[in-house]
């Protein structure tokens, strides 16, 4: 597991417990069966990586990181709105018939503007100060142009970007309108992330800290079994590891107070050995009925959800009240808060590694590629590769398969 995991998981637990449901509400996304999909969120959740400690990838279920940084090059390197020059096909539903998407993220990236030291698009301003002046105050792009917004074949969510030098790390604060917990929540994350560590490598810099401010972070209802999997799955995963930890393993690795704290929470962690089961059981069987996954079109649990729909809002509130729900939320919390505790559990933290060669952003080389036949492959020639990240496939039920609103 990673860092990204537990500040993942204390987000989607805060949307659980304290989100605002949509349900009364006209909105504008439906399911494939053509229901309305409504959402629980919170407003302005603003989640800190330490990118020099690890890459922020989330590892409670699958992350095309390879997919993500395809796309941020998209955008910031190839500065391209049409979906043929992006290796997967994650923008196809928004194109037209040429592939275009409008004035839209690449697009506008490319436009430029007059500055006293010549003319430069967006990526290339913030490349110049980096180079030249990197205790400017004034390192912002921004997307989200009110004007052009017509002729976009979808509204930016990240839109905005400012960084920062500070002792020789770069940092940056992101800026996110909307988020899709379950499906992207990772997603943006890997790819800004991976946006440092280029810029920071032709810059001369190290990575910072990415400050992701997100204005509307959500969980759709057809997604809410797939996070409570999530979440008691791995709070299970503690629970089993802590039962018989021996202590003087972390006496070693941790300070006098630290130690101490560490002492209280497998205490508290044992005291009462939580009845994950149930609500697993549960969850996993709502998951097979939501995602359709190569379900026979007789299926019995998949018709009867069909015609009679799950009331999540109930469900989610009826779950969280939970003690074997209380109990996953107090781990999340203590392993958030305590950064050491993982390493005293011996989980690694996952680590980007760039051609070290590369000394300009334009000469960095995709993970993915078309083949002869324009056939989306893995590029032999790619620039980034990620070490020490274990997807664990334990826990949530076919995980990479989750229904996607549109």
């Amino acid at each position: 597991m990673s860092r990204a995991d537990w500040i993942y998981l204390k987000t989607t637990n805060k949307i659980l417990k304290m989100g605002s449901w949509d349900t009364k509400e006209v909105v504008r996304p439906i399911w494939e069966d053509g229901t309305k999909a409504h959402t629980a969120k919170v407003f302005a959740v603003n989640n800190v990586y330490d990118l020099a400690k690890e890459f922020p990838i989330v590892t409670l279920r699958f992350t095309n990181w390879k997919a993500a940084i395809d796309e941020i090059l998209w955008i910031w390197q190839l500065k391209s709105n049409n979906v043929n020059d992006l290796n997967s096909h994650i923008w196809d539903q928004w194109a037209d018939k040429t592939g275009s998407i409008g004035k839209a993220y690449g697009w506008q990236v490319a436009q430029k503007s007059i500055y006293k030291d010549g003319e430069f698009d967006q990526i290339d301003r913030v490349i110049w100060y980096l180079q030249n002046q990197p205790a400017f105050r004034s390192m912002v792009t921004e997307l989200f142009v009110h004007k052009d917004l017509h002729e976009m074949g979808l509204y930016p969510c990240v839109h905005g970007m400012q960084f920062d030098v500070t002792d020789g790390k770069l940092n940056l604060f992101l800026n996110q309108r909307s988020n899709d917990t379950l499906a992207a929540g990772s997603w943006n994350v890997v790819q800004y992330a991976a946006l440092v560590y280029m810029l920071a490598q032709v810059c001369d810099l190290k990575p910072g800290v990415l400050s992701h401010m997100i204005v509307n972070s959500h969980i759709y209802d057809r997604h809410v079994p797939f996070i409570v999997d999530i979440t008691l799955s791995r709070a299970k995963l503690i629970e089993e590891r802590l039962q018989n930890f021996d202590l003087s393993v972390a006496k070693s690795k941790l300070s006098e107070e630290d130690f101490e704290a560490f002492k209280e929470f497998v205490e508290k962690v044992k005291a009462n050995k939580a009845d994950f089961a149930n609500l697993l059981d549960e969850a996993r069987e709502m998951e097979v009925k939501v995602g359709r996954y190569d379900l026979p079109k007789d299926d019995t649990n998949h018709l009867d959800f069909s015609k009679n729909l799950i009331d999540f809002e109930a469900y989610c509130k009826r779950v969280t009240a939970t003690e074997a729900f209380k109990k996953a939320g107090m781990i999340v919390e203590e392993m958030f808060n305590r950064p050491d505790f993982d390493e005293v559990l011996g989980f690694a933290s996952p680590k980007l590694v760039l051609d070290p060669k590369v000394k300009n952003f334009y000469d960095f080389k995709s993970p993915k590629m078309k083949d002869s036949n324009g056939k989306i492959v893995d590029n032999p020639e790619s620039s980034f590769q990620v070490k020490d990240y274990t997807y664990q496939k334990d826990g949530v039920k076919l995980q990479a398969r989750v229904p996607v609103a549109k």
